[in-house]
């Protein structure tokens, strides 16, 4: 079977879990785990509400956007600017509606914000990129058993081509580095191919992210990697079932790195102590 790894046995070397497994593990739970452990418990197990940056809702406003479009043409659907754009702003407003305040400065901000997300979106459409032809899934979502997973691996792909290329779009405010960018989001390209594998046996040609990059001319920039071989497979399986075999056992503590400069969670963090949150939580 294409994600057997080449060996059934395989298995991550990791001891058996000593709490409850989670019901599934999706590569974004997983990356979040990995980068701050107890962020990841502050954001999805305490669910503490911080207010949205607003690079954040921006990004999820244009993602919006860009489903209408790919559901329009897988459908046969209207997909005109106007009508992208119009999904575009009623995005933007009920995501401020459904989950909770954007962090803007003031009324200037919000409506900058607004506006850089129509010329990404609009960027989008008039570039290239902008899919011509029916794709063969938008908005998929995926669960399936792996190999060396001790629990079901979920994934939701933006888009999937006609020739079974995953394609994820992303938000950034400058040009991302090509090489760079791909190991960065190993963790869900590689996730996605071993669904794509194990749901349809067919194995994608290409991993691919779409960069919206908001310049003041925003641009379009897609980096392909190559489908992962057994090695990245295991990788990124190991990687998976690190992050399960963590929060089985309610292990959360601080990992300080420069993301800690932008974090919204410092005072949480400050406050903790080895073994508080793994005892309230018990308790």
């Amino acid at each position: 079977m294409i994600a057997s790894f080449e060996d059934a046995r395989f298995t991550t070397g990791l001891k058996p879990h000593a709490q409850t497994l989670p019901q599934h593990i999706s590569p974004s739970a997983a990356k979040a785990y990995l980068s701050c452990s107890l962020k990841f418990y502050f954001e999805r197990v305490a669910c503490i509400r911080k207010k949205t940056p607003p690079a954040l809702h921006l990004g999820k406003a244009v993602h919006a956007a860009l489903q209408a479009f790919h559901l329009a043409r897988w459908r046969g659907g209207d997909d005109s600017p106007e009508t992208i754009a119009a999904a575009y702003d009623v995005a933007f407003i009920s995501l401020e509606r459904e989950e909770g305040p954007v962090n803007f400065d003031d009324e200037t901000e919000r409506e900058k914000c607004r506006l850089d997300g129509l010329r990404v979106v609009a960027a989008y459409l008039d570039s290239p990129e902008a899919m011509k032809e029916k794709p063969r899934a938008v908005e998929v979502l995926l669960k399936e058993e792996i190999p060396g997973l001790s629990v079901p691996l979920t994934g939701a792909m933006d888009l999937v081509e006609g020739n079974f290329t995953p394609v994820d779009f992303k938000s950034a405010a400058a040009k991302p580095d090509p090489a760079n960018a791909a190991f960065d989001h190993e963790i869900q390209l590689v996730s996605y191919q071993l669904l794509l594998e194990v749901a349809t046996g067919e194995s994608p040609p290409s991993l691919d992210l779409v960069f919206l990059v908001k310049t003041k001319t925003p641009l379009v920039i897609r980096v392909s990697s190559p489908p992962a071989d057994a090695h990245r497979k295991r990788r990124v399986v190991s990687l998976l079932e690190t992050a399960v075999e963590g929060i089985a056992n309610n292990r959360h503590h601080p990992q300080p790195g420069m993301h800690c400069s932008w974090c919204q969670y410092k005072n949480e963090c400050i406050a903790w102590l080895p073994g508080s949150y793994q005892e309230r939580r018990a308790a």
